[in-house]
């Protein structure tokens, strides 16, 4: 957490180094492969500086809720900065709005802090509508191999040298390097699936978007 909370005024600036520009693009395409109605509800769980969230309002400019869920209280205030209207503390294990009153959940990069997955994909099912989509967006380091030997150098090797010197701040280099653990230590896609599969989702998928970037996608019945 606290990681986050001195690294959080340059969290952008390295997102967009380490994705090369695509990460808030990826972002924008997620809310509309969603396919929501403009009065939809969504909630971003583990928001960081609220990227998804606002995304979120522009593409639902109807909906009577958008909530950001974020821990750290430094990215909080970074979101309501940005311009995300409803922002409020809590984590994968505690969502901070009722229950069955969202249509979507949405999440950027966290759901490897969440822990304990069948407790997080709980709290998950509990704040869906019958019918509420989930898709949570993830980097997945390969277990063995010459790429993830390549995404150790470039990241924890080059990138936690180089970024605190192009974004004047040390705290990314920690940033960086704590990314690196949290990544290559997250469970494997299979893990994560049938986790949700035993939450009780339906149409559980993961796709491999490109690079490190993966999504898995859920929905909770219509009944």
């Amino acid at each position: 957490m606290r990681i986050y909370d001195r690294a959080a005024s340059r969290y952008d600036l390295v997102n967009d180094l380490v994705s090369f520009g695509t990460s808030n693009w990826y972002r924008r395409r997620t809310i509309l492969s969603l396919e929501l109605p403009e009065d939809a509800t969504l909630v971003d769980v583990g928001s960081g500086t609220g990227s998804l969230a606002l995304a979120a309002q522009r593409f639902l400019p109807d909906s009577p809720a958008i909530v950001a869920v974020e821990p750290s209280e430094a990215m909080r205030r970074c979101a309501t900065k940005a311009g995300v209207r409803d922002v409020r503390p809590g984590t994968f294990q505690s969502i901070p709005v009722a229950d069955r009153s969202m249509d979507a959940v949405v999440s950027g990069y966290a759901i490897r802090y969440a822990g304990d997955l069948a407790t997080a994909f709980a709290e998950v099912r509990r704040v869906l509508r019958p019918g509420g989509r989930l898709v949570l967006l993830e980097m997945i380091v390969p277990a063995r191999g010459l790429r993830r030997g390549v995404a150790r150098f470039l990241i924890r090797g080059v990138g936690s040298r180089v970024l605190p010197l192009v974004c004047g701040s040390r705290a990314t280099g920690a940033l960086l390097r704590h990314f690196w653990n949290a990544i290559s230590s997250f469970d494997p896609p299979a893990a994560v699936i049938a986790a949700l599969e035993e939450a009780g989702f339906e149409a559980v998928e993961y796709r491999h978007v490109g690079g490190l970037l993966g999504e898995f996608r859920a929905r909770v019945s219509d009944a």
